[in-house]
Parts: structure tokens; sequence; C-alpha cells
């Protein structure tokens, strides 16, 4: 589950923490610490007076969640350290401004920084993190919450209502270059305001449900005591490759850059006895490092230099015909662990997108032809062996998808059928066998990264081509990519879309978009009932009213043809090194595997005898105990 935050404004100084030791000083200026009545004037309300304060807290109506599901095991031990490997290492270490919307760099934002709220990672009903209750008002456009006063930073300092403040100040500040977050943080929220140390108070402009969400479990909240003496200028140099102070369970201790980063346990954390912790983040460190290629990351995880490896579908080939016993015997034996976890994480939607504001895709027989000449049977079977399943949705995997929805597979009589109808006839074919029409030839572009598989477009060429569309395979970089899409300069593109647990259909679907660059529409769909929904949905706080609304639009969206879906793992696909203990789950309920070491980290722990015998067994024909080759845990819950 995903995050956001910061803030920022210059006064006087004094020792400023660095990320690497809290007693160093991010800057050499000496600053003056306020006192709690001057953060008051700073953080506090202007207009409001005492007794009117006091009346606000003393109407506050609070609520908590007193009964999180437990999954931290009773076998974890701390102690340990877990090395995990990527072949890109991130533009920036700041959790927030340009650049700072790496999937690493969100994962480290998490395990150092806390949130409000978190969600139950079983239920997920709101359950208290850094504010130990909240109340959110009857006209749903207010939002109180009650700072732990158990909660501190890693240099000792207590968290307080003031951080909130500060946070949003930095995240609206245009010194960070980050205009989504500035206009995200300053359209829909008010400043919060600090109605005393331990109490802030949140308004919003507008009605949404997802208002209190975003706030409460998106907001990953900074220390004021650094950040509200430096200026988001300051803030976006200072820390562009170290980490600053957090609440959280783990402490930036290093990073070399293009090598490495380091993070190493806070054992004085305030939460460390809670309950919901109990078993939970075990590793004494956790250790990326980083390779130029993806051979060179299994390479260096078969030697053991790495603990786990994440197979992607990309590399189910690998899976199915490498990673065998009868290819590693490290695998024969035990010491390396083969496993499929199935959970309940959003998939997402990955597909040929198609641009509907122009031809030929603005005519949907067209866009459904295409659709019908993506043999996505052969491409499942021969491509992914198997392991891989159809996506007949924009919500698979989620509640909010329509099981009602067409599934559209290979049938390529009925595309040249819809083609015909469309103007696109067999008979105008030329001496390479392409059809023309008024005068011009049925031809395409499609963008291929730069040494990226190019398996599926091929096929998808020759189907093409079969029936007279001519398409050229455009060699491209990933940067140039994404800008013909987001200038609208292309007329079918690969792309894929990250799934949400809580969607929020508006940014993609509503029209207001459609003709604007820059923007999740890219297909620049306009319809009137997916704006209703689009609204509707935003003012529903009935989740399961939200789910009919979702499965609705699904179905809407699946019949525009907006693109030619593609497929989807259902399970999470790893490796890792014999020596670490696992709760029964093994990996969360809903997250994805882009997220696989954050979920280790959070949940795994080192097995000091598991290793000794590992170390002992490695380079023998010595079996060691085995794990089951599939995990289906969450399957019970659905």
């Amino acid at each position: 589950m995903k995050r956001i935050l910061l803030c920022i404004f210059l006064i006087s100084l004094i020792s400023i923490i660095s990320c690497c030791n809290p007693e160093d000083s991010a800057a050499d200026t000496q600053i003056k610490t306020l006192n709690e009545e001057e953060l008051m004037e700073k953080y506090g309300s202007k207009d409001l007076t005492e007794e009117k304060v006091d009346s606000i807290i003393k109407s506050i109506k609070w609520t908590t969640n007193k009964k999180p599901t437990i999954l931290g095991s009773r076998h974890a031990k701390k102690g340990g350290t877990f090395v995990y490997g990527d072949p890109g290492y991130p533009a920036t270490l700041r959790t927030e401004g340009e650049n700072a919307n790496y999937v690493i760099t969100w994962m480290l934002q998490m395990l150092i920084y806390e949130t409000l709220l978190s969600l139950d990672p079983v239920t997920l009903e709101y359950v208290p993190s850094l504010a130990d209750k909240w109340c959110i008002t009857e006209d749903k456009k207010t939002y109180f919450y009650h700072i732990n006063p158990a909660a501190k930073w890693q240099d000792e300092k207590p968290v307080t209502a003031f951080d909130i403040v500060a946070t949003y100040d930095l995240l609206t500040d245009e010194g960070i270059r980050y205009p989504f977050t500035n206009d995200l943080y300053r359209n829909k929220y008010a400043r919060p305001i600090a109605l005393s140390a331990s109490i802030v108070m949140v308004e919003t402009k507008i009605l949404q449900w997802s208002l209190f969400l975003y706030f409460s479990q998106s907001f990953s909240i900074l220390p004021e005591h650094i950040i509200g003496k430096i200026t988001a200028s300051e803030y976006m140099k200072e820390y562009n490759n170290k980490m600053m102070v957090g609440s959280g369970p783990y402490m930036f201790e290093s990073a070399i850059p293009n090598q490495s980063i380091v993070l190493k346990r806070d054992t004085n954390w305030w939460a460390t006895n809670l309950k919901r912790n109990q078993g939970l983040y075990n590793f004494d460190r956790f250790k990326y490092v980083f390779y130029t290629d993806e051979t060179l990351l299994e390479e260096n995880f078969k030697k053991g230099a790495v603990d786990a490896f994440l197979t992607h579908s990309t590399k189910l080939q690998k899976w199915v015909k490498d990673f065998t016993p009868e290819k590693m015997n490290s695998i024969k034996y035990n010491h390396i662990i083969k496993q499929k976890v199935y959970n309940d994480s959003p998939k997402g939607t990955y597909g040929y997108h198609f641009n509907m504001r122009a031809e030929p895709f603005n005519d949907i027989r067209v866009r459904k032809a295409f659709c019908l000449l993506l043999d996505r049977e052969k491409m499942i079977e021969k491509l992914f062996f198997g392991e891989t399943k159809h996506m007949d949705s924009y919500f698979s995997n989620l509640p909010y998808e329509n099981k009602n929805n067409p599934k559209t597979r290979y049938n390529p009589t009925e595309a040249i059928k819809l083609l015909e109808e469309a103007g696109y006839s067999q008979k105008n074919l030329n001496e390479e066998g392409y059809i023309v029409k008024d005068g011009k030839v049925f031809e395409l572009n499609l963008n291929v990264y730069i040494t990226d598989d190019t398996r599926v477009e091929t096929l998808f060429q020759e189907e093409l081509q079969k029936a007279g569309i001519k398409i050229n395979l455009k060699n491209v970089t990933w940067a140039s990519h994404t800008k013909e899409i987001a200038d609208r300069n292309f007329k079918i593109a690969r792309m894929g879309f990250t799934g949400l647990l809580f969607p929020n259909p508006e940014s993609g679907y509503h029209s207001k978009y459609a003709d604007k660059k820059n923007n999740n529409n890219i297909w620049g769909i306009k319809n009137k009932r997916v704006d209703e929904i689009c609204e509707q949905n935003n003012l529903e706080f009935d989740i399961k009213k939200r789910i009919k609304l979702i499965q609705e639009l699904d179905s809407i969206l699946v019949n525009e043809y907006l693109a030619a879906l593609f497929w989807y793992q259902d399970n999470i696909k790893m490796l890792y090194w014999n020596k670490f203990g696992t709760p029964e789950f093994v990996l969360a309920r809903y997250e994805s595997y882009y997220y696989l070491e954050y979920q280790i980290v959070t949940y795994w722990w080192y097995d000091e005898k598991a290793d000794k015998a590992l170390q002992e067994a490695k380079g023998k024909e010595v079996m060691l105990p085995g794990r089951p080759s599939e995990v289906r845990y969450w399957e019970k819950y659905r």
C-alpha cells in the first residue's frame, strides 16, 4: 500500500540531523530551536481563539482500532542481514519531489518513515500508526488525528502535530519541483492546523471519500525539527543521496551511488513492543546491491551474494526450463527454495493501448479487430509456458472485476469481417499484401524498447500482416516512448498501469482529461456514463457500493475495446536461499511482486541454525529440509 509527504520553511538555525548519525548536522549553520509556544504560533491557527480551540477539542468523537490482525510469527528472531539485488539505482533517495517516484525509494520510505494510520493487512480497516486515534466529522470534510504520546523520532525527539503541518508545507512548496504533489495537497486540503502539540485538524476543500485514505495512509510524516529549518531547495539538494531520521523500524545507514543502500534496524524504535508489531521487522540490516543488468543479478544470486531472486513474466522460460532440480543442484537439494505464492494483489492493466482521438482507432470496429488478432492463447502457451492467465478486466484479481465481461479471444475471421465493415477491405490489397484505403497503406508504428524482448511484438506483427495490416517495430528508449504517449503522439502503444486496491477511475477515464496531455487518460475516452461513475465513486463512502460502480465501469471499458489486453501472473514466483524463517503465508495478502523485498524485510527472519546447515551443505549433494512449492494461504479468505 503506497505513499507521499513532507514540508519546509526557513527559520534561524541549530544542529540539524544527518541521516547517517542523528548527532551530525545536516547543515553547518546553527539554528534556534523553537519552543512549543513558538511552534504553535507557526503551525497553529491564527483565526481560532483559545476558547474556540478548546471547544473543538472537547467536541471530537475519537475512534480507534484495538484489534488489528497480528501477522508476525512467534518463532521470529531478531538478527542477521537480508541482501536484495536490483538493476536500477534510484535517481534520488529523497522521498519527495522530482524523481522521487521510484519503487525502491517508496520501499525505503515505508521502512524509515510512518504514516498517521495504516491499513490492516487482512481486513484493510484503518489501524493506528503514528496516530493512536482519529475522527471524521459528520460532513466527512474534517479529520482529526491524535498523535501517540510514545511516538518519537530516531533522534529521540517526540513526534508532534507540528510535524504533520510541516510535512504539508514541504509537499505544497514548488521548490520540490513536482507539480502533481503540489496540486494534490494544495487543491484538495487546506493547510492542517495544530490544535495542540498532539492533535492536528485537517480540513478538505472538496468532498471525496479517498481523501481520508490518502492523508491517513499515503502521507509519510517527516520531522519538523529538520524540514522546518531548511528551504525546499535545500531539502532537494541535501537529501538527494541520503535520508533524514524517521520514526519507523529502520534507519538509513549508508549509500554508495549505483552500488548499495543499507538500512539498519532501530533497536530503540518506539513501536517495537506494540502487539501489532510483534514478530515483524526482524533483520538487523537490509542491504540493496545494484548490478548493471538482470544477468549479473542472477549470477550473483546463484553465488549467494544476493538472498532472493524474483522471476518476472519476461523470465518465465528460465523459471520453467532453467530454475529446475534437473538443471540446478542447489534447487534439487533445497539449498535454494523455489516457490510460488498466491495472493490477492492488484494486477494492473497491461496491453496494446489505442489512441481513440484519430484514425484508425476512433472506430470501435478497428479496435475490436486488433483485440481479436492478438493470439494470446499461443503466446501464453509458447512464450509463457502456461504460467499466465488472460487479462479480461481493467481490475484483474480484485473484487472490482466484472465477471460478466466478454472473453475476447483470437478470431481472425471475425477481425477481418470487422475491418471490412470499417472500410479496410481485403479486396484492396497492394502487391505486398497490405490493405490500401483512400490511397494509403494501412500502416502503423509500434514502439519496442531498446534491448527489450520483442517476441510478443513479432508474433502480433505476423498476425496483423496476415490481415493486411503493416506494423513497423520502432526501436526507442523508454524516455522517448513515454514522452510520445504523454504528448498523445502515438496510434498504438504497449503500456502498463499499476493496479490499486482502491481504484481512482477519475484520473484515468474521465472525459475532462481526454484532450489534455500528460495524464492517465491516454486513450482519449469520452463517455457520459463513465464520467457519472467517476463522480459518483468520489462521493460514495460505502465500499460495497463503490465496488458495484467500478464493476459497471469495468464492463464499459472492456466493451469499448480501449486496449488489446495481455495476461497476468496470479502468483509471485521467487527463489531464495534456505536460511530464513517465514510465516505460514510467506508473503502479504495484498502486496504485489513489485514490493517483494519490503514484504521479506517485514515478515521474515534470519535463521542462524538453518544458515549453518546451508553453509555446510553448499556444493555437496546434501538434502536440506524443503518448503512447499506453492503457498495458497490467502485463498481461504476470499
